[in-house]
């Protein structure tokens, strides 16, 4: 027979290999660090918990996404640099808040499109296939994997605001061409991160927002200002995630595979829950959420029609900051405008993809 100390061994060396498979077994899934700036709430962070998801599922669980919300590992305005420099393996960006760097990407940001499919697809297939784009990624030390967007922009006000003549004066938070086409029609622009808003909002530092549904729910900007005016400006297209160049080196030519068919999905995926969104978004909006309700303005067309032209008037002044860093400005600019014909008519003709599902 077994003696006391001889069986206390064996279940010693037993519990030993449970725990030392465990531990392979977690060894075997390379979780990459991910940084992101918003909330662990939303539509944006829905579709990166899918893309960890799908990416686990995909490489048959060696990849995975360590993710760090909230900007507590790099913030909105040295994102770029730091995935560039290896602090992420991938992170959310905004090349708009980081001057002179991803200029290509902003080329996606000088019409004004306000469909999500048609802007999220052209920008994707830009970014994936022309070569001065990925030579400006690699120049940052990332690669591109997929886009995000903002949905069409309206304004979020503490008072309404439907004309010009009450825009005049007022301090509203927009960036890019937006803020550019605040600027020009009287009001004066103000640039800031969307997690300072709310309290901005709250403390009237500023008297509105350029407002995107799913940046009004998620960050609950609607507890701080109640009036919500139809512009029908355009989406911000220049954003997105990028991967540590090294960090993409590192994975097999199998994994990059995956990754750049899964960055397609993640961009057509979030397309679809914008599109979505926007419309329940709104319904609770309006419905009441804590007690918090959003009361509705139609901008008059003359306020509509002067931000819309100024914000497509302010985009083409991208061409010449391009051309001055040795892009070719024009090129990019052509091969966007055709790729957004190709997707418009796409849509005209077969609707969307995820309307055949």
């Amino acid at each position: 027979m077994m003696s006391r100390i001889s069986r206390f061994a064996a279940v010693t060396v037993s519990v030993a290999a449970l725990f030392a498979g465990a531990t392979l077994a977690e060894a075997q899934t390379r979780e990459l660090r991910y940084a992101d700036f918003g909330p662990d709430r939303g539509t944006r962070a829905e579709a990166i918990k899918w893309m960890d998801a799908q990416m686990r599922e995909r490489s048959g669980g060696a990849l995975g996404l360590d993710v760090t919300w909230g900007g507590t590992l790099l913030g909105a305005k040295n994102a770029i640099d730091g995935v560039g420099n290896g602090v992420a393996d991938l992170a959310s960006v905004v090349p708009v808040y980081e001057p002179g760097k991803l200029t290509a990407w902003r080329v996606s940001d000088v019409r004004q499109i306000a469909d999500e499919y048609v802007g999220m697809m052209a920008t994707y297939e830009l970014m994936t296939q022309n070569e001065g784009a990925a030579a400006n990624f690699a120049e940052q030390g990332v690669q591109y994997i997929a886009n995000f967007t903002t949905g069409p922009t309206q304004l979020l006000s503490r008072e309404p605001i439907t004309t010009l003549a009450e825009l005049e004066g007022k301090k509203i938070r927009a960036t890019g061409n937006f803020g550019k086409s605040f600027e020009a029609n009287g009001a004066a622009a103000v640039s800031m991160s969307q997690p300072d808003v709310y309290q901005a909002l709250s403390t009237g530092t500023i008297d509105g927002t350029a407002a995107y549904a799913y940046v009004i729910d998620s960050y609950k900007q609607y507890e701080v200002a109640s009036n919500l005016t139809t512009i029908d400006m355009g989406q911000n297209l220049g954003w997105g995630i990028v991967m540590n160049a090294r960090s993409w080196s590192s994975l097999t030519p199998e994994q990059q595979t995956m990754m750049t068919e899964l960055g397609r999905d993640v961009t057509l995926y979030l397309a679809q829950k914008m599109y979505e969104s926007r419309t329940e978004i709104m319904q609770k909006l309006r419905e009441g959420i804590d007690g918090n309700t959003i009361a509705e303005h139609e901008g008059d067309e003359g306020m509509k029609k002067a931000l819309i032209d100024s914000a497509e008037e302010a985009g083409m002044s991208w061409l010449q900051g391009a051309k001055d860093q040795g892009l070719d400005a024009d090129g990019l600019l052509a091969a966007f405008d055709e790729a957004v014909v190709k997707y418009k008519n796409d849509l005209e003709a077969q609707g969307y993809p995820w309307a055949k599902q």
